[in-house]
């Protein structure tokens, strides 16, 4: 999307491309949209902190203790999830009008917080173990009533001045006109959509689908098992 000229161009196939599937998942408004290097990036200023946000999340990670079985403080990640909610919310219902600055901030803060427990989520599915991209990620087991949080407070609360930094580093680079730039966040954007929007629901599926065929084996075998 170029500033100041039409939605799509044909020009640059690539510059296409990130604009089309951008165009499926965000309503691309320009003046809710952070323009660098010369484009308006493939997303709102909303979306592009939320997608950036949710890879920064996993790179908390590292961080998480692999033998402990709680999830991450729940309070902790809903003070991140609310300023967004907050923020689009009364802007929907027409009590405020919002920013970009607030909008891409928010949108980080919402996007740190919930990757982390998506991750988690994800581990309550058995099967999910057996993957082996996933299995040094994952908690080794699963309480959700337990105090011992599998990623401590302590780390979930790096995403704040991880978010304060990302915040100010994207800012910073809106209205340039150097395109490295955007080929430099554009990519990572697009790369964060793809997974979440469509390979994620995908990948969800299949391994539901996986955890219920090893459910239904254990049965079997079990039964089996008693008859002899």
């Amino acid at each position: 999307m170029k500033h100041g000229g039409s939605a799509y161009t044909a020009d640059n196939p690539i510059l296409f491309l990130f604009n089309l599937i951008g165009s499926l998942v965000c309503h691309q408004l320009p003046d809710r949209t952070l323009w660098i290097g010369g484009y308006y990036l493939p997303v709102c200023a909303r979306d592009t902190g939320a997608y950036v946000g949710f890879l920064v999340g996993y790179s908390l990670l590292p961080m998480r203790r692999k033998h402990s079985a709680g999830p991450p403080s729940l309070l902790i990640i809903l003070m991140m999830l609310a300023p967004m909610v907050f923020d689009a919310g009364t802007q929907w219902i027409g009590l405020r009008t919002s920013t970009n600055e607030v909008r891409l901030f928010t949108g980080l803060l919402f996007g740190i917080g919930l990757a982390p427990f998506l991750v988690y989520v994800l581990s309550l599915i058995p099967a999910s173990r057996r993957v082996p991209v996933l299995k040094r990620s994952l908690p080794e087991t699963t309480e959700l009533d337990s105090k011992d949080p599998w990623l401590s407070n302590r780390s979930l609360l790096l995403g704040l001045p991880t978010t304060l930094a990302l915040y100010f580093l994207i800012d910073s680079l809106s209205g340039s006109t150097n395109t490295v730039f955007y080929w430099l966040l554009s990519p990572v954007i697009i790369a964060s959509v793809v997974w979440h929007i469509f390979y994620l629901p995908v990948f969800l599926v299949m391994l539901i689908a996986w955890n219920s065929k090893v459910k239904g084996q254990i049965a079997t075998e079990a039964a089996h098992g008693s008859c002899t």
